[in-house]
């Protein structure tokens, strides 16, 4: 089945002038993955620096992946076009500072309802190459290569090779059948962990150990993303985009078997190293 014909079968007009957009920002910094998770794409994708949503009613965004697929993340109707310096960026746009100064028109975008289903599920491979970002639908045929599991994140890449969002961990705890990997392969080790606010670059290093391990520790985080921490508490009870902005990775993999005082002892090795005491989040 090719896009086309699966928006047809969802609903979409496809008889209207329709673009696709696979978003890849990787030149200039921007993080849209990160833009995506906070729920602040939407405002990244209104301002373009060309016309590249002129004339089409409607449009199909994907989020670029690697192997030149992309992700879908919906579909907007294209309801007005202004000049970029009427329309105003908010002001806890994250890249308020740098973005606007390039933009010259805003597009007013309303994401249309009956897609739901399809949202980070949906992946196509990209054809006529990266560079070519924005194309009509009815030009080229893009090839849909599979349909996720619902709350699907990622498959697990190792202990030492994610990188995870707030929002991320929690899909994966929430959706076990979808995430089978991930929850067996953290359940069997202890470990080191690390999260990082990426507001400010402040760190917080932990340990879980017991009987299921990193898996345990981890389903704490997706209750509450301060997982008990005093000094995260705070910074999301002031904030609650700071729940959005964290950052976990895995800093050492230990046995099992350890005790927890052997496992302490690992944590209390790393707060000296990385300093995370005096310059971060850990009071203990």
């Amino acid at each position: 089945m090719d896009l086309r014909n699966l928006m047809q079968f969802y609903g979409l007009d496809t008889s209207k002038k329709i673009k696709v957009a696979r978003h890849k920002d990787e030149k200039r910094g921007y993080d849209l993955p990160l833009l995506y998770q906070i729920g602040q794409f939407d405002i990244y994708q209104s301002y373009q620096e060309d016309p590249d949503f002129h004339g089409c009613e409607y449009l199909i965004s994907f989020l670029g992946t690697d192997n030149n697929q992309a992700i879908f993340i919906g579909v907007y109707k294209v309801k007005s076009i202004k000049k970029a310096s009427e329309v105003p960026l908010p002001e806890d746009f994250i890249y308020l500072d740098i973005y606007k100064p390039s933009r010259n028109y805003y597009y007013e975008l309303e994401e249309m309802p009956g897609f739901a289903d399809l949202k980070d599920r949906l992946v196509i491979t990209w054809s006529g190459g990266a560079i070519n970002w924005i194309q009509w639908l009815d030009k080229r045929e893009k090839e849909v290569v599979q349909i996720l599991p619902k709350g699907y994140v990622s498959h697990f890449p190792g202990y030492l090779n994610f990188i995870l969002t707030h929002e991320q961990l929690k899909k994966i705890i929430e959706n076990p059948d979808a995430h089978k990997d991930w929850h067996k392969m953290l359940s069997v080790v202890a470990g080191i962990y690390l999260i990082v606010d990426k507001t400010s670059g402040l760190q917080y290093i932990g340990s879980a150990s017991g009987k299921e391990g990193l898996l345990g520790r981890f389903k704490t985080y997706a209750k509450s993303a301060d997982g008990g921490n005093v000094e995260l508490k705070k910074l999301i009870d002031a904030n609650p985009m700071h729940a959005k902005m964290l950052q976990f990775t895995l800093l050492e993999t230990l046995p099992l078997s350890l005790t927890a005082k052997e496992v302490l002892a690992r944590e209390e090795l790393y707060k000296k190293k990385l300093g995370s005491r005096i310059n971060g989040l850990n009071l203990n």
